[in-house]
């Protein structure tokens, strides 16, 4: 127990020290969007981090755990994503919110599809990453239950408070830097547990079948790590606040390196999980690989590692959410025009740390609310994607997101969720803006007739 205090204090006192450091001499530029002045390897460490974390890696697991290696199409799409937003995108992005001076995602598209979508797009953005949040806190909660012996729900208020700590101190700037440092956590812990259990577990080569996921999974997954890319608006906010072109596309590049390495790596651990472990639940296979397959000084070290990931991209979550609301108010109300960013998103961070608690203490579905994130990820894609092609009709886009959503949310309720289905978001979003596209476009031309 005291090197498991020990470890979890040097967790805990090394991102409070870097909020107070980041927090010197701040400006609101440097609280809202780190002065667009990320560079160097912070870039592919901010970057990497927010794709590899509790929610994710708990997911990625329980599929490994099902269909071995084959689930690593996943990070192979995120690989592919980060390619292809660094060829095509990346640039395009960085230039125009440079120019717009915007600072998140909605209000990108604010600017160009008007109010009404950039409301759905906060909306739909909101939605989704509030159950990414879910998730990453229930996995938090887990991890640290096991760790102390505490109740559960108090596990998951403790994991709020962590990330609060810094957050309220620096915002996004505090974000950046702790990415660094929990990307470096994720290297250490995935080297050191992979090296451990691999010389000591024998896996069956029927583990390494790249299709047993399935053809349907297997695409399922590709669309939700290549498109999950390109529509993460998370990531937008740090294509926003790099540095440069330069580094932003360095950063990418490193990135599509980064994340497949990692998976890879930790992938042992799943695998080993299914050979000591056949009967448990696949979305516990990453917390019992880590509790109960390490010896001690090792154990005691992977668990707050595996906190630390689990807490991972929950910081740049909440601050992402939390500004997502500040830019909206000031954008689309006259009295909160002159109103103090840091304020107004010190308080959404509050507020919303709280409510994302509540809920995670109730329900814990990861998979299905990891796999509907994802789902919600695609709807947004054809409008995304049209936006760098054409000029879209604001009816049309706002339509297509929301009939993607509606069938996003009648999957989640009839319980039929999994990386198949939650791919049909994207041809619904697609079909609905192409059709309606032509046929607002004709009515216009009849009104000018």
């Amino acid at each position: 127990m005291a090197l498991t205090i020990l470890s979890f204090s040097i967790y805990i006192a090394v991102v409070v020290i870097i909020g107070i450091i980041s927090s010197r001499k701040e400006t609101e530029e440097d609280f809202m969007i780190a002065n667009r002045k990320v560079s160097g390897v912070q870039v592919a460490a901010t970057m990497s981090a927010g794709f590899f974390d509790g929610a994710t890696l708990s997911i990625y697991l329980a599929y490994i755990y099902l269909y071995g290696m084959s689930a690593t199409w996943l990070f192979i799409g995120l690989a592919i994503g980060f390619i292809l937003l660094r060829k095509y995108y990346a640039l395009i992005i960085k230039r125009k919110a440079d120019e717009a001076q915007a600072y998140t995602m909605p209000e990108y598209f604010f600017k160009i599809f008007g109010k009404r979508n950039g409301l759905m797009f906060s909306f739909l953005l909101v939605f989704q990453y509030f159950l990414l949040m879910i998730v990453n806190f229930i996995i938090a909660g887990k991890v640290l239950s096991l760790i102390f012996p505490l109740p559960y729900y108090v596990s998951v208020a403790i994991g709020g408070g962590v990330i609060l700590t810094y957050l309220l101190l620096a915002g996004f700037k505090a974000v950046i830097k702790t990415d660094f440092f929990q990307l470096m956590i994720m290297f250490i812990m995935s080297l050191t547990v992979a090296i451990f259990l691999f010389g000591r577990t024998t896996i069956p080569m029927s583990e390494f079948n790249p299709i047993a996921l399935g053809f349907g999974n297997l695409i399922g997954f590709l669309l939700l790590g290549s498109i999950g890319i390109l529509v993460a608006p998370d990531l937008w906010q740090r294509i926003f606040a790099t540095k440069d072109e330069a580094n932003l596309k360095r950063g990418l590049g490193y990135s599509a390196i980064i994340l497949p390495l990692l998976a890879i790596i930790i992938s042992i651990v799943g695998l080993a999980t299914k050979q000591f472990f056949p009967n448990i639940a696949p979305e516990d296979a990453l917390i019992t690989g880590f509790s109960r397959l390490l010896p001690f000084g090792l154990k005691e070290f992977g668990m707050v590692l595996l906190y630390a990931v689990a807490l991972s991209s929950s910081d740049t979550i909440t601050f992402m959410i939390s500004s997502i609301f500040t830019r909206d108010l000031k954008n689309y109300t006259k009295r909160y025009s002159e109103e103090s960013m840091k304020k107004l998103t010190r308080f959404f961070m509050l507020f919303f740390v709280a409510v994302t608690v509540i809920v995670a203490i109730f329900y814990q579905n990861i998979i299905a609310l990891g796999l509907s994130m994802g789902s919600l990820s695609l709807a947004l894609f054809p409008a995304i994607l049209g936006s760098f092609y054409w000029k879209l009709n604001e009816r049309a886009v706002f339509w297509s997101l929301f009939l993607s959503f509606v069938s996003v949310i009648v999957i989640f309720v009839a319980d039929k969720v999994n990386p198949q289905n939650a791919a049909i978001s994207l041809p619904v979003a697609m079909i609905a803006l192409i059709v309606l596209q032509k046929v607002f476009n004709r009515n216009n031309q009849i009104l000018r007739s």
